[in-house]
């Protein structure tokens, strides 16, 4: 992860140390590695910060506390605007906050908590790939997810990564997908199916090979809170 004053980018694939060493400016930008915990916000209609998503109880209460609520929340958001949302702001206030009080319309917030009180909003994903040789290439929904499962998920679930994409590839939306193989899949591979999915609908997602040129992400963006 490369971090910024406001902002930071996620790098992942074989190619992503190369790139960051590429990219690192100790002056401008701090790397770190390892995993980075993402967490995941919905705008509010009446606030400059999101509120942090932790579960939702819809209006029949049934508890909702995967990541694949947000998947329920793009079906069902007009169909039960009662259905409360669980979860912590950035200033760590615990609002009650009902789905007709979020910003749909607009895309889920990615954010990285380097440090307690520290928020950095997460500006994109770059996925390095040392056999990429043309130029970066942005990918986008459902194709920024699945190019990123294929590079970090374990070998076992390439199987069902190959499943998802002839489903997607036919229509089918990538959360419908997903759902369809739930009950077969392990959930520690579905969180991060699931994750990778909604950080993919809040970032851009850009394909790098080793020479990639300038970072295709600003960092230091002025924060609205």
């Amino acid at each position: 992860m490369l971090s910024g004053s406001t902002g930071c980018l996620l790098l992942i694939g074989d190619g992503a140390a190369a790139l960051a060493d590429q990219w690192i400016n100790p002056s401008v930008l701090q790397r770190s590695s390892g995993e980075a915990r993402v967490l995941f916000g919905l705008p509010v209609l009446t606030l400059p910060y999101p509120v942090l998503v932790n579960s939702l109880m819809t209006e029949h209460n049934t508890r909702l506390d995967q990541l694949s609520l947000f998947g329920w929340i793009e079906d069902n958001g007009i169909l039960e605007p009662r259905a409360e949302v669980l979860g912590l702001t950035p200033l760590a206030e615990d609002p009650l906050r009902f789905l007709r009080d979020l910003d749909l319309d607009r895309p889920p917030q990615a954010y990285v908590q380097p440090r307690p009180g520290a928020w950095l909003r997460v500006a994109g994903v770059v996925i390095a790939c040392n056999d990429h040789v043309a130029e970066p290439m942005l990918l986008e929904g459902a194709d920024a997810a699945l190019s990123a499962m294929r590079v970090v998920l374990p070998g076992e679930a390439q199987g069902l990564l190959k499943a998802l994409r002839t489903e997607v590839d036919a229509g089918t939306p990538l959360h419908h997908a997903l759902r369809s193989h739930r009950r077969l899949t392990s959930p520690a591979i579905m969180t991060q199916c699931d994750g990778w999915r909604v950080l993919a609908r809040a970032v851009r997602f850009v394909l790098a090979g080793p020479l990639a040129g300038d970072i295709p992400f600003r960092l230091d963006a002025p924060r609205m809170w």
